[in-house]
């Protein structure tokens, strides 16, 4: 029973870390000048979702949708060990949103992260623009992602066990 416990309060710190942890990212990512360059790139005004989903199809996704899909990605994650990050992949016809849940002001929102056609990722942009395929959404994460938390887990994903 002591060692369930150890594991939940250890997902509990890594949960609460992880929404300062993803910010601090999110900062890195938009500040580094090779981000710039990417096929993500777009002028300040313009909507990061326009061609994935319209506005008010945005507006409209709930934590309660039958449509959505919760990935809670972790260090501990069998057989294989994720980076901790939480996605929401909302099944559409034109291809799945994937995103990540936030809370702003009190309300769970969501920002989109890529579109999902099969097990390929692509940009909110294009269908042609694509970071690569994944079987799963969370190795996805770890692709686009892992090397920001890496920094902040840097024994997630090693083999060895941690002392109890």
């Amino acid at each position: 029973m002591a060692a369930v416990s150890i594991t939940v309060k250890r997902f509990r710190v890594s949960s609460l870390l992880l929404s300062s942890i993803v910010a601090s990212a999110a900062t890195a990512v938009l500040s580094n000048p090779a981000a710039a360059e990417s096929p993500q790139s777009r002028s300040a005004d313009e909507p990061v979702v326009q061609a994935a989903l319209p506005q008010a199809e945005l507006d409209a996704l709930r934590p309660d949708d039958p449509r959505a899909q919760w990935y809670d990605c972790g260090c501990y994650d069998h057989p294989v060990k994720h980076f901790p990050y939480s996605i929401v992949v909302f099944k559409n016809e034109a291809g799945d949103l994937v995103t990540r849940p936030e809370r702003r002001e009190g309300a769970l929102t969501f920002s989109p992260l890529a579109q999902r056609h099969g097990d390929r990722y692509c940009t909110l942009e294009s269908n042609e623009e694509c970071y690569g395929s994944f079987s799963h959404p969370c190795d996805f994460t770890d692709f686009r992602y892992g090397p920001y938390l890496a920094e902040y887990f840097p024994t997630c994903k090693s083999e060895a066990r941690e002392p109890e």
